[in-house]
């Protein structure tokens, strides 16, 4: 009666224990380690989109047999299910990071944003904390980064049993056969998924935070898990059967489809959306491939990688935070991060065997005993975290200045924000001198404010201090912050009203191109023809050639303006307990990411431009190639892009012999 009631009916192979589908999560988690341990595989990010088109199949698959059997879905039995598989394996992983916070990273900052990330991963909304995450400086520092895909999978599971259930509900009281209704509605989500996730992926604003959101939020990876459940339900009730070549050509496909964005995606692939199709559209065609009567063991079945399948959740939790220890503890060093991955393998192994299984098979912990369990280790983690956070506190008796040290900068409070420039103290004055000096752009003329200020004192000069974090004066605007629009089409104005005789710009470019070298896209500015660049070259193109439209253009009204680039970018050498800081007073030019590159092509892009003067910072900063990064054990950097005021001060001489040359004096 239940099974003509569901219209589901018993297919023994497809719900056989799948060696090709382990295969299949070892190619996954090889994707995202070889990704984060190497620069060879530019795009194995993709494998967290493997990943969820199995979870999807998977779960689905189990909720089927269960409403086989029993007629019915138990929603405690199965939360009580996902308690044993995540929770323990993730404890000590999170156990072990906190008690290596301590170690390797230094107290304050960075460990604070430790122990914040461990406890969004405890209560897996890791991925809604990085949504919003206002600073990038210390991501690739962060033990738990990938921990945001366990977030996006558990509230997936919270609430797609609960569906489920309720349209097992709907189909008896109306009548109708489940499984088709289950396929119209899980299709019609998939698809409304996926729609808003290419949308947002391409940065239309139907929310805020848009790239964020596609890549990190739930309802925009819904697709992916979702279309594992639809494959699931396809297969369930269908005996499935063809011939060897078939399989083969399945086979050869769906790989092709993962491991050629594998090799070929990066970080400024518009990701997830249409992109992500490939690997999604490879992982099903590889699930049904493996899904026939007659299947052949098959590539997938290999031994090594259903095995490297089995240990896939450790592996996955292990081997990035031993990937940033060995990073920080060895800078530069590859042998280091090879050692960690090897390590993670066999800390993935040895907890696989002596507890993934122990207390996946521990039936009795259900209910009440597993919400105990999740509450007792809940309990110790958070008690541990406020532990770490007030050794942190401590200092840890170690230099808390380390490498960079925060001052007050003439510029704190000028900075635009929507509608409204800030007037701090400092962000304007009329002097006695006829000169009239204007500074403009992003962050980096924040941090160059002191130097700004203390040039129109020595000229008597009136000032002004305007700049935007993230907001750099570009001919389009950054679409991270509302504000750099606004400051956009307000910047003609501004300057207009203060009628400057000469105008300063400073932007960090880099960040624009490179996108400073983190996680996926932020700082996204749109080519002229409004889409938005594919590769490092379209970026740095459109960068140049957006800057020189802006200072070419009308805002400026033909004054005399000094445009300076971004500083050197200083490498990170903060102090921890395992890492006591060796003092570095300089560093070489190349160090960092691709400065030298865009600021290259600037001075390309302004050269002969009339009024317009390009000043390098490294002309001062970095004698014969190596930059000064202290001076007296004292620091000039406030972080590894802004100079604080001490550095500041130092391109006083050039900026001011500059702004006198172009005023003819």
């Amino acid at each position: 009666m239940v099974r003509n009631w569901l219209n589901i009916k018993s297919v023994n192979g497809s719900l056989d224990f799948r060696k090709d589908i382990q295969g299949l999560r070892g190619i996954a988690v090889g994707l995202v380690v070889l990704e984060h341990a190497t620069p060879v595989i530019s795009g194995g990010y993709i494998g967290v989109d493997v990943f969820f088109v199995i979870s999807g199949f998977v779960i689905t698959q189990l909720l089927l047999r269960e409403m086989q059997s029993r007629g019915s879905i138990s929603l405690v039995t199965f939360y009580s299910r996902r308690v044993r598989r995540l929770v323990p394996a993730l404890v000590i992983v999170l156990t072990f990071s906190l008690v290596g916070s301590v170690l390797v990273l230094s107290p304050g900052l960075e460990q604070d944003k430790t122990v914040s990330a461990a406890l969004a991963s405890l209560f897996f909304v890791a991925n809604l904390r990085y949504i919003l995450e206002g600073g990038y400086f210390f991501l690739q520092a962060d033990p738990f980064r990938h921990l945001w895909s366990l977030g996006v999978e558990e509230q997936f599971y919270f609430f797609y049993p609960i569906l489920i259930v309720g349209l097992v509900r709907f189909s008896r009281e109306r009548r109708m056969q489940f499984a088709n209704l289950s396929l119209i509605v899980l299709g019609v989500l998939t698809a409304a998924s996926f729609i808003s996730a290419s949308l947002l992926a391409e940065g239309y604003r139907l929310l805020p935070l848009p790239t964020r959101m596609s890549f990190f939020g739930t309802p925009f990876r819904l697709w992916e898990l979702m279309a594992g459940g639809i494959l699931a339900f396809a297969l369930f009730d269908r005996k499935i059967k063809f011939g060897l070549m078939t399989q083969i050509l399945g086979w050869s496909a769906g790989l092709a489809l993962i491991l050629f964005p594998a090799f070929t995606y990066d970080s400024f692939t518009v990701f997830p959306g249409v992109a992500a199709l490939a690997p999604v559209v490879g992982t099903l065609i590889l699930i049904w491939a493996g899904s026939s009567y007659a299947a052949a063991a098959g590539p997938l079945s290999w031994k090594p990688l259903t095995y490297i399948g089995d240990i896939s959740y450790g592996l996955y939790l292990w081997h990035w935070p031993l990937i940033v220890y060995s990073e920080r503890l060895f800078p530069g060093n590859s042998l280091a991060i090879l050692i960690a991955v090897v390590i993670s393998l066999g800390a993935s192994a040895v907890q696989w065997r002596l507890v993934e299984i122990r207390f996946r098979n521990k039936s009795d912990v259900i209910g009440r005993k597993a919400l105990k369990f999740f509450g007792f280790a809940a309990t110790s983690l958070v008690v541990l975290s406020i532990t770490v956070f007030a050794l942190s506190r401590t200092g840890l008796g170690l230099d808390l200045r380390a490498q960079f040290e925060p001052m007050p900068r003439a510029s704190d409070g000028c900075s635009f924000e929507t509608r409204t420039t800030a007037a701090g103290s400092n962000c304007s004055d009329e002097g006695r001198g006829p000169v009239r000096m204007i500074l403009v752009g992003d962050s980096q003329a924040g941090a160059l404010a002191d130097a700004f200020v203390l040039v129109a004192k020595e000229l008597e000069a009136s000032y002004k201090v305007v700049y935007g974090n993230s907001c750099p004066v570009h001919a389009r605007p950054n679409e991270l912050r509302d504000s750099c629009s606004d400051q956009n089409k307000e910047l003609a104005g501004i300057v207009r009203a203060f009628r400057p005789s000469i105008i300063v710009v400073a932007n960090a470019s880099d960040l624009y191109v490179t996108r400073g070298g983190f996680g996926k896209p932020d700082a996204r500015i749109r080519r002229a023809d409004g889409s938005i660049p594919r590769n490092y070259g379209e970026a740095l193109e459109n960068w140049v050639s957006g800057v020189r439209e802006v200072l070419e253009s009308d805002w400026r009204e033909n004054t005399p303006l000094l445009y300076v680039q971004m500083i050197p970018v200083a490498p990170t050498q903060t102090e921890s307990l395992l890492r006591r800081r060796q003092q570095r007073s300089t560093f070489l030019i190349d160090e960092g990411f691709d400065r030298n590159v865009v600021t290259a092509a600037e001075r390309i892009e302004l050269s002969g431009l009339s009024e317009i003067t390009v000043l390098d910072p490294a002309e001062v900063l970095c004698p014969d190639n190596r930059c000064l990064l202290s001076i007296n054990g004292k620091s000039l950097y406030s972080d590894a892009y802004h100079l604080n005021p001490r550095g500041a001060k130092l391109l006083v001489p050039r900026i001011l012999d500059s702004i006198l040359a172009m005023i003819g004096n």
